[in-house]
């Protein structure tokens, strides 16, 4: 057995049933699921975010003298700006249907619960009017993380409290409509009582409200350790290991997602603010860590137009349009690169040489981008680089590009050569 062999099968027994557990998880998939229906909204403004932003001099000027700026603007901060709210109520709705209950009843508890604990701010105004008012701050990247927490936690309760027969039961004569909507009453009745406890327990402590607490005992240790660009080239150098010996790379990404969520939504916040982008950084290596997919295979297609073989020359032809669009199974299984010792070095260390110089450019060079402008992820990367970060994040994505193609064709000439001997042997 040789050495990958021994590899893969220790990894297999380490990474197997981790994978397996995240996947079956109902948690991890309603985590998922829930980001998934939030971002319609992101990807919905992102036309005004970038017809708003587009480099051209005039074309800004007229929005502005026209006051459709201001007013794009607004429309895209009122929608990012908000996004805790949307993300704890489609996590909830996720958990809930998942656990055969109703979806909406799940979504609209663990929202008014999310609602319920922000924190209220009372001030005078100069007419001397007392106002009252949430502080909103937490309706945004401030409330990320329980966001999650609730969206998760408090449909949980529900449907644990609802599969424990606490239903309210009406009369058969009373239409179905009515009695379903009245059934969680008891069930709900015991949350928010919960939720009050919680609220005012958390009176008494240093941080006076749950926001905080969690920010600052949860959220800050996770940001710290998570929202740098080192972690997140580890983190996309290990998907890229366990890809490479067949494990779906979901079983790492998929707890890292809050993290990249934080990391984006606290960089548009920064922005539409007029401020500098906290995790400007992590946003230019982010760009350039998965190039045409996992293991940066766009690198490897571009070199494969220096076959030689008639496999690769018709594999060329396959993938590469494909993989221009993100689309890098193809890749992955057609020549293959997965099990393939050949391509083992550039697959899985690509993030880490490619994130390490974009790291470094970053020290050198100062980077403006827009993070309020976002792609669906077929959109091609230099489509999505030029638009957020203009020439300057353009060309550190043709560099990128130009290392993972460096990286790549020493291997695949080897590959090339010897299907070329075998084809040639073939035809004798």
């Amino acid at each position: 057995m040789n050495f990958f062999d021994k590899f893969q099968n220790g990894l297999e027994k380490v990474v197997g049933p981790f994978a397996t557990a995240v996947g079956k998880s109902k948690y991890i998939q309603a985590l998922t699921e829930g980001f998934m229906y939030s971002m319609p909204l992101t990807l919905g403004v992102a036309v005004i975010a970038v017809l708003a932003n587009l480099p051209i001099a005039a074309w800004t000027q007229f929005l502005k003298n026209t006051g459709m700026y201001s007013t794009a603007l607004e429309v895209v901060s009122l929608t990012l700006s908000l996004l805790a709210v949307y993300v704890v109520g489609a996590i909830g709705y996720a958990y809930t249907k998942k656990e055969n209950e109703n979806g909406i009843i799940g979504a609209v508890i663990a929202l008014a619960s999310f609602i319920v604990l922000i924190p209220v701010q009372t001030f005078t105004t100069e007419q001397g009017k007392n106002v009252s008012t949430i502080a909103t701050s937490y309706l945004g990247s401030d409330g990320i993380f329980l966001a999650i927490i609730l969206g998760l936690a408090v449909p949980s309760l529900y449907c644990w409290l609802m599969k424990k027969n606490l239903r309210l039961k009406l009369p058969d004569s009373v239409p179905p409509m009515v009695s379903q909507s009245l059934a969680p009453t008891f069930v709900t009745m015991i949350i928010f009582t919960t939720i009050f406890v919680i609220k005012y327990a958390c009176t008494f402590t240093p941080y006076g409200n749950l926001f905080t607490l969690v920010s600052t005992l949860i959220g800050k240790p996770i940001a710290a350790f998570g929202a740098n660009p080192v972690s997140l080239i580890i983190v996309f150098t290990l998907m890229n290991l366990i890809w490479f010996f067949g494990v779906h790379p979901n079983a790492i990404l998929m707890p890292y997602m809050p993290i990249l969520t934080l990391v984006n939504l606290a960089n548009q916040e920064a922005f539409l603010a007029g401020n500098a982008l906290p995790y400007l950084t992590f946003a230019v290596v982010a760009t350039c860590v998965q190039i045409g997919g996992a293991g940066n295979t766009l690198g490897l297609c571009i070199a494969s137009f220096f076959a030689k073989s008639e496999k690769y020359k018709a594999m060329r032809k396959l993938v590469t349009p494909a993989n221009i669009f993100n689309i890098n199974e193809p890749v992955i299984f057609g020549f293959p690169v997965m099990l393939n010792p050949l391509y083992f070095f550039p697959m899985v260390f690509s993030p880490a040489i490619v994130g390490l110089v974009t790291y470094g450019l970053c020290q050198i060079f100062t980077f403006n981008i827009n993070p309020t402008i976002a792609m669906p992820w077929v959109t091609p990367g230099f489509v999505t680089a030029f638009f957020q970060g203009g020439l300057s994040l353009l060309l550190v994505w043709i560099l990128a590009v130009f290392i993972d193609f460096i990286l790549y064709l020493p291997f695949f000439l080897i590959d090339d050569k010897n299907t070329l001997k075998l084809e040639q042997e073939n035809t004798k």
